[in-house]
């Protein structure tokens, strides 16, 4: 139902324009002739306003161009990709490495190998890399044949490229692969561990025996010579993202020197080093295991730079290629505030909303399956997702089209984390902080309009704080059509306890910054303030006083639970073996909800906010046309 006074105000509006109003069967309620637009029909044209940052391949040389690729199938053993332990050397890291680096060294030198490139296939190949692929053959980019990295090393096209390997050895020094990755793109040559020596073809020449270098090696010989515009951060006994590094000739690191064991040696300080070093906000791609996700995350966040998390990943050069002449003007489902039901009866609104949408690997393996993007409970909980938007729409163009199309109506979609995971108060305080953060906001802004974005999800470590309120701001001012901020506190997500801080934006409009106030997580045998089970968060509603109460509730998208039917016990649903995630958790929280309280999608909560607290200023925004 419309409210009565918008309603009037918008049709009265309409009239002086000389407009006549039609119903809309697509939207059921009214439309507008072409020259007069609906409030929620504001978005951008597609268009380069500098706001990519993601490595482009996209050559303008017809001769520098694939025209055909190798299935470099070398994960047949699929799970043991980056096992060090492997005998047959066409699986294992050892295998993994090679396929990595000849691919890098292939796709940089396209021109050398009559236009073919190389495509890395995991067996069980996903649906978001077969539209990635699908977009190549479209364009005349063909499968030429499917073979192991072993093999590629005898076809005789790819030898003016693949034809001086570096020696490494990842089970005595797991380094030393960390080594070769970095000295590959300046060196031409591939990896290959002792492990598989006796493969080498004739006429291949070992350029560096690297058996015994390490990462710090690496720094010392080559700072000068990688580039300063990415950083790629992985596992030491991993073989992600070297295709990517080797192409870009990106830095490659390891925190932990020996893989998930943090006690015996970090390149922290190495890691700090190489930080200071790169461009202003420059993206830092993969992630670490074994370490507190803060202990990188917050440098990266002070040098002024953005975690891009992006670590069980293949193909990047590939499903990013010619990205910025890809873009389309794919968009967001949004709700029009026109034709909120701001009259409603009911006293609280709370609203859902799935965490870790920054997660650029997990938008590529398995977030569209039926326990996130696509879970049955998503429609009848609301439940709003974060995307990375600006990552995914460089990294995997075909990709991000194809998670837009699946949005459901009335399941908002937010950009995550604003361009990457960083610490929106600590970005760039080592630096020129002014400087990065209005490039942040101008690029995020520029992403978010072109899509019909309306929401921005952001984390701080205190999200109350001035430094915190600065970004708040630098993003409000960048962006006249974002509609409100949602916040997050990195522990406890819902640190902010729901406070809402307004910014006014460009057009003197104030905006909301929602801090979480529940958050929905597994901790096993207890509850913390303001975060637990489905039924702990429920009863805390329930028990909310007040004129009106807004509650934005973020649900850990790692944990599960167990349904325990209609008990209300605050930690049955941690019983172990339990399976319901995501909207299934919200589902269990909404159905305990009190009759006086309405699930609204996080769009629609950010409106309720601004017409509670500002409500003749958002009925005049609101009776506008456009």
């Amino acid at each position: 139902m419309k409210n009565t006074y918008l309603a009037a105000s918008f049709f009265a509006l309409a009239t002086l324009a000389g407009c006549e109003v039609y119903e809309s069967p697509e939207r059921g309620d009214t439309a507008l002739p072409d020259n007069v637009r609906y409030y929620a029909d504001q978005y951008d044209p597609i268009s380069d306003q500098g706001q990519y940052w993601v490595p482009e391949w996209a050559p303008t040389n017809k001769d520098n161009t694939p025209i055909r690729y190798f299935n470099c199938v070398y994960l047949a053993n699929n799970g043991t990709r980056n096992n060090i332990d492997e005998s047959d050397n066409n699986v294992g890291l050892q295998a993994h490495l090679l396929a990595q680096s000849i691919a890098g060294l292939v796709n940089r030198d396209v021109s050398k190998t009559y236009q073919t490139a190389v495509w890395l296939r995991d067996e069980a190949a996903l649906e978001s890399y077969k539209a990635s692929l699908g977009y190549l053959n479209s364009n005349g980019i063909g499968e030429f044949g499917s073979c192991t990295a072993r093999q590629l090393t005898m076809y005789g096209e790819l030898a003016p490229v693949i034809n001086k390997y570096i020696l490494v050895d990842v089970k005595t020094n797991p380094e030393s692969a960390v080594y070769a990755a970095v000295a590959s793109p300046h060196l031409d040559a591939y990896i290959l561990d002792v492990r598989d020596r006796e493969m080498v073809q004739p006429g291949n020449t070992m350029v560096l025996d690297a058996r015994a270098k390490t990462t710090q090696d690496a720094w010392d010989e080559y700072k000068d010579k990688v580039s300063k515009k990415g950083l790629v951060v992985m596992p030491v006994e991993t073989g992600e993202l070297r295709d990517f590094a080797i192409m870009n000739k990106f830095f490659v690191i390891n925190l932990n020197k020996v893989q998930g064991d943090p006690g015996k040696g970090q390149n922290v300080e190495l890691f700090k080093t190489i930080l200071s070093s790169l461009e202003p906000n420059s993206p830092v791609y993969g992630w670490e295991q074994g370490v507190g996700e803060d202990s990188f995350v917050e440098p990266v966040s002070r040098y002024g730079h953005m975690m891009v998390p992006y670590d069980w990943v293949f193909n990047t050069t590939m499903t990013s290629y010619k990205y910025k002449s890809r873009q389309r003007s794919v968009l967001a489902k949004v709700t029009n505030p026109q034709f909120i039901d701001f009259d409603s009866p009911k006293k609280k609104f709370v609203s859902f909303y799935l965490s870790d949408g920054d997660n650029v690997q997990w938008m590529m393996n398995n977030f569209e399956d039926a326990r996130y993007y696509l879970h049955p409970d998503a429609k009848q909980t609301r439940i709003a997702f974060g995307l990375p938007v600006a990552n995914l729409s460089m990294i995997a163009p075909a990709q991000f089209d194809r998670l837009l199309g699946m949005q459901g109506d009335q399941n908002t979609l937010l950009e995550n984390l604003g361009g990457g995971y960083y610490y929106a108060d600590k970005f760039g305080e080592l630096g020129d902080r002014t400087a990065s953060l209005g490039k942040i906001a101008k690029d995020i802004a520029a992403h978010m309009r072109q899509h019909r974005v309306k929401i921005l999800g952001l984390v701080a470590k205190d999200v109350k704080g001035a430094a915190a309120q600065e970004a708040y701001a630098a993003y409000i001012a960048a962006n006249d059509q974002l509609e409100g901020i949602v916040v997050i506190q990195y522990d406890p997500y819902a640190g902010g306890n729901g406070e809402i801080m307004w910014f006014k934006n460009s057009r003197g409009h104030h905006i909301p910054v929602v801090t979480v106030k529940y958050a929905i997580w597994n901790f096993g045998d207890r509850n913390t303030e303001n975060q637990g089970t489905p039924a702990y968060i429920a009863g805390k509603i329930n028990a909310e006083t007040g004129e009106a109460c807004f509650s934005a509730v973020s649900v850990h998208a790692w944990s599960t639970f167990t349904d325990i039917g209609e008990s209300n016990d605050p930690l049955g649903e941690n019983a172990p073996g339990g399976a319901v995630v995501g909207a299934g958790a919200a589902r269990l929280c909404q159905q305990r909800l009190a009759d006086d309280t309405a699930v609204v999608n996080l769009q629609e909560l950010v409106w309720r906010i601004r017409m509670h607290y500002y409500p003749e200023e958002t009925k005049q925004i609101l009776s506008e046309v456009f």
